[in-house]
């Protein structure tokens, strides 16, 4: 996945030859990942959180050096998605409704609500939403070492994903948030998976509203609030998935039924669905592409119906993943070529990969609470 969503990067950098270099790279990497959490296993305890500040410290000077300020941003420099969430964020301050404004590139506003829930605190203290990323970057580190205590084979996965990827080392020079902008969605999914676990419904509740808040930031995060609820049900019993999944839902519709007022016509996050069909807004395209989803997602989950972390991270990896592989095929189809898809659509699904593979050697939940045996008088 992080090949594919640093294609684009590549290209820019240095064409097809430098997509195949970094391709048989990575693959060397991945190869050699058991080696280097072995190493790390049997090295010094200071070792490990030697090497995740070092490497906070480099991606630190990166976005400090890379990021322009706010107010400084001129044509091809900087994101246009940080520009994005810190022109919204300015227009709710004021009272004004935020999707009637553009981007400095005069782009619509396209994230969801939940995004300019998760970037205003950043935005208000440091005046500018990209600011996010180091702060999501640190997130995920507990995430998936489980704890704050860093874990040898987590890190390394960790330090792969902050410093291995074209994409990521591009997001951190503009401040774009398409891999750290889903740590909190998925942050939130462990959390409501370790609610369902311990039986508290409030614990869950309160889980689920999180979850809500987290994925309603790109159309397609949707998906995964149904994973987990299905994963919910299956841990926990149905009601409690379905707790899960109507709080959720619950949660987007307060975030989105306020900013429809007034007609459909003028929400600009429906305008990110030209990404993968070409045509902006409810065009025919995209609804036959999201019901075809539904469909598919749907029969998975009856046919193999995620109960472990690790199966629930890989089914919310392949959904988010999805958007990519229709950009790709979209190209094939128009041009005969992929090198000038946006394969960066998945990147979202980096951080559910990369957990999904932290929490591999974990026992699942499900099984861990067995039945007490009852011997025979």
């Amino acid at each position: 996945m992080l090949v594919v969503v640093s294609t684009h990067t590549a290209m820019n950098l240095g064409g097809p030859p430098l997509v195949a270099v970094y391709a048989v790279a990575m693959a060397c990497v991945v190869l050699l990942l058991p080696l280097a959490t072995d190493l790390l296993r049997r090295a010094p305890s200071w070792v490990t959180p030697s090497l995740v500040l070092v490497c906070l410290a480099v991606l630190v000077t990166v976005f400090v050096r890379g990021v322009p300020a706010a107010d400084a941003m001129t044509l091809g420099v900087g994101s246009d998605r940080a520009n994005a969430l810190d022109v919204a964020l300015t227009h709710l301050a004021a009272g004004l409704y935020p999707y009637s404004a553009t981007t400095y590139l005069q782009n619509p506003i396209t994230p969801l609500p939940g995004a300019f829930v998760l970037a205003a605190p950043w935005w208000w203290v440091t005046g500018t939403a990209a600011w996010q990323n180091v702060g999501w970057t640190v997130l995920l580190l507990p995430v998936l070492n489980g704890g704050w205590r860093p874990r040898p084979g987590p890190t390394v996965l960790w330090l792969l994903t902050a410093a291995g990827a074209f994409e990521v080392w591009r997001e951190f020079l503009v401040g774009d948030d398409l891999v750290t902008g889903a740590v909190p969605a998925l942050a939130a999914v462990v959390w409501t998976l370790r609610a369902a676990d311990r039986g508290s419904v409030g614990a869950l509740a309160a889980a689920a509203a999180a979850l809500g808040v987290t994925t309603c930031t790109r159309p397609h995060l949707a998906l995964v609030v149904v994973i987990v609820a299905v994963a919910v049900g299956m841990r926990a019993g149905r009601r409690r998935g379905l707790l899960v999944g109507g709080v959720a839902a619950m949660a987007w519709a307060v975030l989105i039924v306020p900013f429809l007022v007034g007609g459909v016509a003028r929400f600009s996050p429906l305008h990110v669905a030209a990404k993968v069909t070409g045509e902006r807004g409810l065009s025919a395209g995209i609804v036959v592409i999201a019901l075809g989803a539904a469909l598919l997602l749907a029969g998975a989950l009856w046919r193999f119906g995620p109960s472990s972390d690790e199966a629930v991270g890989w089914f919310c990896a392949v959904v988010l993943f999805a958007p990519s592989v229709l950009s790709m095929a979209r190209s094939l189809l128009e041009t005969g070529a992929v090198w000038d898809a946006d394969l960066t659509l998945g990147a979202v699904a980096v951080p559910f990969a990369v957990w999904a593979l932290a929490v591999r050697d974990r026992v699942p939940s499900t099984l861990a609470r067995e039945e007490p045996v009852v011997l025979p008088a």
